[in-house]
């Protein structure tokens, strides 16, 4: 039997820019979990639950995740590739997301198939024929191409990464992302809040190539303005140089947006500082506000959810 815990994450800057090659984005994992347990069974069974829901998994069977079915598919062809045999998968692999699900049910947008993407292959590894290179660094490589592979090839993997590897990290677009951690000036706590209406992230996405594709010259300066305003945002010597470039990275997001027909204006709930707040993500579905970590929980209209970064990506329990 394996246990094992993986955080949720969060894309702070960065929204479109991380799906071009050197595209960069600031993104933070946080303290919401999906919990991983294996237990012997006749056959390979992967379960997955959330708010009282169950959905499974098996060889004979659809799932209506394709997750399931990417990561076993990716699991077994790197297993192969070594010559390893097949016949230690007699596990049922449960999954329990409920964290990453609000009251309503509804998602709360914290990369939850990211998170389950690696606890899949976390699992599956530990109860193969090569339990040890569940904890190697084959998993990041081959939880991002199970989850590509589950979204139709395509796929930063921002959310993948940081949720590997924990805590607030730079990450790099691209074929072969990359993953650099590092610390921001305002050592945040996250405050997350729901936006008018729920967007389609791979309609936003087919948006924004289908404006880069007419847009060429504007294409190329959003993408150099971001990559600036990040790293600016992450050099930042003080809160108050901080929010100069978060600023700037607001307004990029805000013009991208109103460009592609994906607008990024927000309504902040009551409390909040507007200054510190931007859309996360396609659209205005989701956004955040970045507050000091002794800050209260500002009462408001019930919209809000407090979230802080988890230092640690993927943790077992011994």
């Amino acid at each position: 039997m394996a246990r094992l815990s993986v955080p949720g994450n969060i894309l702070l800057l960065g929204e479109y820019a991380v799906l071009e090659e050197g595209g960069l984005g600031l993104a933070m994992a946080v303290d919401r979990r999906i919990s991983v347990e294996t237990s012997a069974h006749n056959g390979l069974l992967i379960e997955g639950s959330w708010q009282g829901r169950v959905t499974s998994w098996t060889r004979e069977s659809v799932s209506e995740n394709p997750v399931a079915a990417a990561a076993v598919q990716v699991v077994e062809s790197w297993l192969s590739s070594w010559g390893l045999p097949m016949d230690g998968w007699n596990t049922r692999l449960s999954i329990d997301s409920s964290p990453f699900f609000a009251d309503s049910g509804g998602k709360i947008g914290l990369g939850s198939s990211a998170a389950v993407a690696i606890g899949l292959v976390c699992g599956l590894l530990a109860a193969s024929t090569a339990p040890e290179a569940a904890r190697s660094p084959d998993v990041l490589r081959l939880a991002l191409e199970a989850h590509r592979n589950a979204q139709g090839g395509s796929g930063s993997g921002y959310d993948v990464s940081c949720s590997f590897h924990g805590g607030i990290g730079l990450f790099r677009g691209g074929a072969e992302p990359s993953w650099e951690p590092c610390t921001v000036p305002t050592d945040p706590v996250i405050i997350l809040f729901q936006g008018p209406r729920p967007v389609l992230t791979r309609e936003a996405v087919k948006r924004f190539f289908q404006w880069k594709k007419r847009n060429p010259g504007p294409a190329r300066r959003f993408l150099v303005e971001s990559n600036r305003a990040i790293l600016d945002f992450v050099r930042a010597g003080s809160q108050e140089e901080a929010l100069l470039h978060f600023n700037a990275c607001r307004q990029i997001g805000i013009s991208l947006g109103d460009a592609i027909g994906f607008p990024a204006h927000l309504s902040v709930p009551r409390g909040l500082d507007p200054a510190w707040c931007k859309a996360v993500g396609a659209g205005n579905e989701l956004a955040a506000c970045l507050l000091p970590r002794s800050s209260p929980l500002p009462a408001s209209d019930g919209r809000v959810l407090r979230v802080l970064p988890s230092e640690k990506g993927v943790l077992w329990e011994e």
